[in-house]
Formats: C-alpha cells, structure tokens, sequence
C-alpha cells in the first residue's frame, strides 16, 4: 500500500469535536456541512481524499448510533473539512442531519480511515469513477485533490467521472464538477427522468452498453472505482469483470443512511 497510507499523518486520537460552520444546499434535499476542531479551531487531521469520518450519534433513539461519511471536501483545503449528505426516504441519521445541523452545531467523529482512494503507487494512469446520486461525493474530494496536478507525479494522468443522477434538480456539487471539467477532467453525466441531451447531458441510467462507449476499450490501463446505488455498483464490477479486469483495479464504496 502506498505511503500515503502511512500512520505518521497527523491525526487526532479517539472521538473528536467538530463544530458545524456552514450548511450549504446542494439540491433541495442534499446538504453540504462544512466542519473545524470545536476546540482548537481548523482541521485536526489530514487525509487521503476518498477517506471518510466515522460520527457518533446520541439521543437520537434508545442506544447510540454510528454512521460513516466520507468527506466531499478535499486535503488541500487546510483549515476545514466537509461532508455531503442526500436525505433518504426512511434514514434514519441522514434525515436527522438535514432536519437539525445548522451552524453552531458539534458532531462528534473519529477518523479518518478508509482505503476509497487513488493510490499512485499501485493504482493506473486512468482513473474511472462510475457513481449515483450522493456517492460522487468521494469523487468530488479526489477530484478536488487531483485535477489541478493531472499527469504529475502523485496524481492520475488522465481522470473520468460518469455519474447518474433524477434530473438537473439533484445534481450535487455540480459547480465543482463544472470546474473539474474545465481542468481537464473528462465528466459524463446522465440523467434517468429527464432528457436534456440538448444541453449535453446523457440520458438514461448507466447501462452496459453505456460504460462500454464511455470507457472505448481502454481497460488495460484503467483503475476502476465506483460508489452509489447498489445497481449501479454490480453493473460496474460486472462490466469491468467482463472485459478483463482484475479485482486489484476494482475499488467499489457503499453508503448508510
């Protein structure tokens, strides 16, 4: 594993103080809460984007309840950290997030850990991040981390995002995807309820045949990683699977709500 795993990063040990300093929309029901030590001020650990938080949740029902998130927010970013949360129809921690967190608010977290990364000392010159819905927000970090520095050392040479989401309604973080492209990020973004192909959208949900055009037989020299729905996750891997890939350059991130 690359040292950018290594354990001499700077961390803060055991359960944490973040106090919320910004809740900003992303979509009528996708929160981004922007976070510092509560008690020092700034960001207390570092990070390999794609890694996530570990949070505690008390009082909320009978026991404690513990959720992970991974941070949308991006290591070059030193003095806080973020995540993004879609409220989801029945979830639990993910609805309580966006019903109650405001400015001022303290979570508690730990971390952060997670192996959801691009890792250059391992990993090929082409990314290709497959995503739906709230899980571009691992990729929004890597992006944020890796697009200014595409071919040199320590980053990609080359960066693709494909990512699903309703309508243009929900897409979340859309202004940072926006930039990623203009640094030179190839983002394809399909949309299942709506048709705006006239405004260079794709549309429908990822499919077979849809990875296969976008991906145009480079799989040699590609690490795959995808995130999101469950369908979206399996279509991937059996995609990938299907043309050759080994699970070394298969990296796949599920989330709770």
């Amino acid at each position: 594993m690359s040292e950018l795993f290594a354990a001499n990063r700077r961390v803060k040990r055991g359960w944490m103080n973040l106090r919320v300093t910004e809740v900003n929309t992303e979509t009528p029901d996708t929160l981004t809460f922007v976070m510092v030590d509560a008690d020092d001020g700034g960001r207390p650990f570092d990070y390999v984007a794609g890694q996530y938080l570990t949070f505690r949740f008390d009082g909320i029902v009978d026991k404690p309840v513990v959720r992970s998130y991974t941070m949308s927010s991006s290591p070059l970013q030193p003095d806080i950290s973020a995540f993004t949360v879609k409220r989801v129809e029945g979830g639990l921690i993910s609805n309580w997030l966006c019903d109650n967190v405001q400015p001022g608010t303290v979570l508690r977290a730990r971390g952060p850990i997670g192996k959801f990364c691009f890792d250059p000392g391992h990993d090929r010159s082409h990314l290709m991040m497959v995503a739906g819905g709230s899980g571009v927000t691992p990729f929004v970090s890597i992006i944020r981390q890796h697009a200014p520095t595409l071919g040199k050392p320590g980053s990609p040479k080359r960066m693709s995002l494909v990512v699903s989401y309703r309508s243009r309604a929900d897409l979340i973080c859309w202004k940072e995807l926006e930039e990623a492209r203009a640094a030179g990020v190839a983002v394809h973004t399909t949309l299942s309820r709506e048709d705006a192909r006239s405004e260079g959208f794709l549309q429908g949900r990822i499919s077979d045949g849809m990875l296969k055009e976008l991906i145009r037989g480079d799989y040699a020299n590609t690490t795959f990683m995808t995130c999101g729905p469950k369908e979206i996750m399996s279509l991937t891997v059996a995609h990938v699977k299907a043309a050759g890939v080994d699970d070394a350059h298969m990296k796949q991130e599920s989330f709770e709500s």
